[in-house]
């Protein structure tokens, strides 16, 4: 036991060193004390000792503060000493994460649901920035243009052109300092092993030069390397030369061989090129200029671009180019009327108004996600704001202005939202991972997503405001508590009506807002599954389909190529565990087969815009039999439909109601395309219809050519399989080996697996939205239990007075169910007319059902209904297990 020596014979330093050795965490400095003791001896000698030792505790106390943690009030008439504000900022920091330390709960569950709202927010905004914001890779974005060719009676929103057409745009407009030209190709690259089949462009010789791009080594092609008679040259793409070459620089004069033909490697264009719709490309060829004469205006391949002159706006090169296809319309009506050509600044035209209808959507639904997860933590924070108003009563006691302690609340939220911050970062980058796993990696856009500044920013600014969203509220109403009643009533505080009014209006906030993204996800999921649920029109199980190109310079005459074909068919029959074999130019709905205009014999010949049009196929006489169409009137293609015989076709039911309504249109006779001297086609049958794509509601009109006169280079191979179809693909890659050891055979698919890939963007969108929607239910769900459940825990004294005067468990239960259905009914019927509204933006996602769709916009209130009433029930249950006699003895 320690005795203190009497006041009187005490000096001021010994009562300090035993002050400070009890009460503070840690040692008081000797010279601290030495300094002090000699001060005060000075000023006991010059103002007595009482004064003197009044100065000295002043001096002790205020040396000893921050260690015991109290605040000490300056002497009378002195200004008190203002802290600089980094120092007020660190200590409410530092206050702020021991609070939330002290809270696991809160903290872990708040964190993980801002985390995952900015995590979502985080992925679409790096899609949107990608697409939107971002900066096209190319110098001088601002003047480079795409031209567009639209046609609104065929439904074409971003048409091609013509090769004549690029030649009268090119040398027509004054707008432009250059226009450039490229189109698709595959080749065979055989440079010894196994064949590869590649994919790239031809283009003009100035498309570098137009795009402002350069080369990551060697040169791009020089001025009529695209001209007849001009050396055989490639470029590769940056991709390309990294996968296949390892990034080698002497790649750069060695020879290509592509199809056959000797190129020589001139260049790799800089990876800047690889945006967009040219993302997929690995191969650069010039362009065959010397063609142009050779190719039919109707025939639209050609991609065009170009760059304004100096001083030329947007508005006005898109004028020009619209007044040159109205002339050629009026020059050539029977091939350019309904065609519409535009020419849009590069960096507004790469979406088309589908993209940006589901852009927008996207948006829309992660910033409500956003808003819900705000709200919930703001509920969160409110419970917990009525257990902490007794010690924001003692700071206000102490002191403590309003402002100091809304400013300390607002820390605690801003660092709930920069570690929500850091971790929805992590789950953004997942999540585009994942986007592009469903999509097979298939949808360029999807991998053009990457966290860059622009995105770090977002996420920044995203975390700057959602704790003025989620925290002021709560923040302010605390603040504002009456310091005597804390202080009297203790920590156990309802927070009165209007606290519990403002819980309720957040949780309807939160109901509304997920049923409308509900109804969103619903209409999606409803038009998926009605596509899904409508008959293909043919059997695809058990089908193994595989691409065959054949190069242009190995079989360029009709002959060398029906001879392969033929061949290729016999062998694949031959092979253990086939069927039958057919070809196809397509494969059945899981790629659009091209649609051609056509000419009806006996009709007065109109424009192209008016004439009657259908997709074409060409197919082998096996091609019925071995997808399973029907017959329905007529023969389909024998053997004897050769070369030699009239031309015939087939067509489907959709084509023969919509052109041949009241007559059998057997016999009757049609000219594809604008070409008079174009032979007539006699139809010989009918068969049943087939759906035209995965995403479209309509039947197509349908035409069947056969390939015996319609020898085509580039046919899919249909083997049906009697068991497993992917175990076949081995053996249809040797089959096409033994005939042709340089021809690639990479594109091998099930039937069923194309049906896949050709909705996997599809999929993966709906995904999102299904995913985003359970998310804002969980979210609501959630956040209508824990208003109930705070809101029974407040009432427990009422309720046990009601249950000690004789209520029932069931009457109880329905009081607290009647409060938590109000709020439900009351935020449905806000979500419903939101909904409504928000429902307009799907009129060109949505197939076989109504905008309004009855069964959605019934059963998603219903789902949305039971769901919250079970989030009423648990702590309805709970409150009738009260016991009345514990709350009241307590009381």
């Amino acid at each position: 036991m320690i005795r203190l020596p009497r006041r009187r014979q005490a000096t001021p330093p010994a009562l300090a060193r035993l002050l400070i050795a009890f009460l503070s965490a840690g040692p008081y400095r000797d010279q601290q004390l030495g300094d002090l003791e000699e001060a005060f001896l000075a000023r006991r000698e010059a103002d007595g000792s009482d004064a003197a030792r009044r100065w000295y505790w002043r001096q002790v106390v205020k040396s000893a503060a921050p260690n015991l943690a109290i605040r000490t009030r300056p002497p009378r008439g002195a200004k008190p000493r203002s802290k600089q504000p980094m120092e007020t900022v660190f200590q409410d920091l530092r206050y702020g994460i021991r609070s939330l330390i002290k809270n696991p709960a809160f903290t872990a569950v708040s964190t993980v649901t801002l985390a995952l709202a900015i995590g979502v927010n985080t992925a679409i905004f790096s899609l949107v920035n990608a697409l939107v914001f971002a900066d096209l890779p190319m110098n001088e974005a601002e003047t480079a243009v795409i031209f567009r060719n639209a046609n609104a009676q065929l439904g074409i929103e971003r048409g091609s052109f013509s090769f004549p057409d690029f030649l009268d745009f090119r040398d027509q407009s004054q707008s432009f300092e250059g226009i450039a030209a490229w189109r698709g190709g595959q080749w065979a690259l055989t440079n010894g092993g196994e064949p590869l089949r590649v994919d790239g462009y031809r283009v003009t010789d100035n498309l570098l030069d137009v795009w402002r791009l350069g080369t990551v080594t060697g040169r791009g092609f020089l001025p009529g390397e695209d001209q007849p008679g001009a050396p055989p040259v490639a470029m590769l793409s940056h991709g390309f030369w990294i996968r296949q070459y390892a990034g080698r620089e002497e790649v750069v004069g060695s020879q290509l061989r592509l199809d056959g033909r000797e190129y020589t490697v001139v260049g790799v264009i800089s990876p800047e090129m690889e945006f967009a719709e040219l993302a997929e490309a690995e191969v650069w060829l010039p362009l065959d200029l010397d063609r142009a004469s050779e190719v039919s205006r109707e025939q639209r391949n050609l991609f065009l671009t170009g760059r304004l002159k100096e001083g030329v706006t947007g508005q006005q090169a898109y004028d020009e180019i619209l007044a040159i296809g109205a002339r050629l319309a009026e020059e050539y009506p029977a091939t350019h009327r309904g065609w519409e050509p535009h020419a849009f600044l590069a960096e507004d035209g790469l979406l088309d108004s589908e993209a940006k209808t589901i852009l927008l959507l996207l948006v829309l639904t992660v910033g409500f996600v956003l808003l819900i997860a705000c709200a919930n933590v703001a509920n969160m924070l409110l419970a917990r704001a009525s257990a902490r108003s007794r010690e924001m009563a003692v700071r206000a006691a102490l002191g403590a202005g309003r402002v100091r302690l809304v400013r300390q609340l607002l820390t605690e939220s801003f660092v709930i939202a920069g570690l929500s911050a850091a971790i929805g970062l992590g789950l953004s980058r997942g999540l585009m991972q994942g986007l592009v796993t469903i999509s097979n990696g298939r949808e360029v856009v999807f991998m053009m997503a990457e966290i860059d500044g622009n995105v770090l920013f977002f996420t920044l600014i995203v975390s700057l405001i959602t704790p003025l969203a989620f925290g002021l509220l709560p923040a302010l109403k605390t603040s504002a508590e009456d310091v005597g009643a804390a202080l009297k009533e203790g920590s156990a505080r309802s927070g009165g009506r209007k606290g519990n009014r403002t819980r309720g209006v957040l949780v309807g906030a939160q109901v509304s807002l997920a049923l409308m993204l509900m109804v969103v996800a619903g209409l999606l999921v409803r038009s998926v599954i009605q596509l899904e649920q409508r008959e293909l029109g043919f059997d695809a199980t058990n089908i193994l389909s595989v691409r065959i190109g054949l190069p242009e310079s190995k079989y360029g005459d009709d002959d060398a190529r029906r001879q392969f074909f033929e061949q290729l068919t016999e062998r694949v029959e031959g092979l253990p565990g086939v069927a039958s074999v057919a070809l196809a130019t397509v494969r059945p709905v899981a790629e659009n087969a091209a649609r051609r205009s056509f000419e009806i014999e006996g009709q007065p010949p109109v424009d192209e815009a008016d004439r009657p049009t259908g997709r074409t196929s060409v197919v082998t006489p096996e091609y019925f039999d071995v997808l399973g169409i029907p017959t329905v009137s007529g023969r389909t293609f024998t053997t004897n439909d050769t070369d030699a015989s009239f031309e015939v076709a087939v067509i489907a039911q959709e084509t023969a109601r919509r052109y041949w309504p009241d007559e059998d249109p057997i016999g009757r006779r049609f000219r594809i395309g604008v070409d008079e001297t174009a032979p007539w086609v006699q139809i010989v049958g009918v068969v049943a219809d087939t759906r035209s794509s995965t995403s479209d509601e309509r039947v197509q009109p349908m035409i069947y050519l056969p390939f015996a006169q319609n020898p085509l280079a580039t046919l899919v191979v249909l083997a049906r399989a009697q068991r497993d179809a992917l175990a076949l693909s081995g053996a249809v890659r040797n089959a096409v080996w033994s005939l042709d050891p340089d021809q690639p055979v990479d594109d091998v698919r099930t039937m069923e697996q194309a049906l896949y890939d050709a909705e996997a963007t599809g999929y993966a969108l709906i995904s999102l939205f299904v995913a985003f929607a359970v998310f804002a239910l969980c979210m609501a769900a959630v956040g209508i239990y824990g208003v109930m459940s705070y809101a029974v825990s407040q009432r427990a004294s009422e309720i046990s007075i009601r249950m000690a005067l004789g209520a029932r468990a069931g009457h109880v239960r329905l009081m607290i169910l009647s409060h938590g259905g109000k709020l439900v009914v009351l935020g449905a019927i806000v979500g419903l007319a939101g909904a409504a509204l928000l429902s307009r933006l799907l009129q060109s996602l949505v197939f076989g059902i109504s905008t309004l769709d009855p069964v959605t916009f019934l059963g998603v209130p219903a789902i949305l209904g039971i769901i919250g009433m079970l989030a009423n029930y648990v702590p309805a249950r709970r409150a009738t297990r009260i016991d009345p006699m514990k709350v009241l003895r307590v009381e």
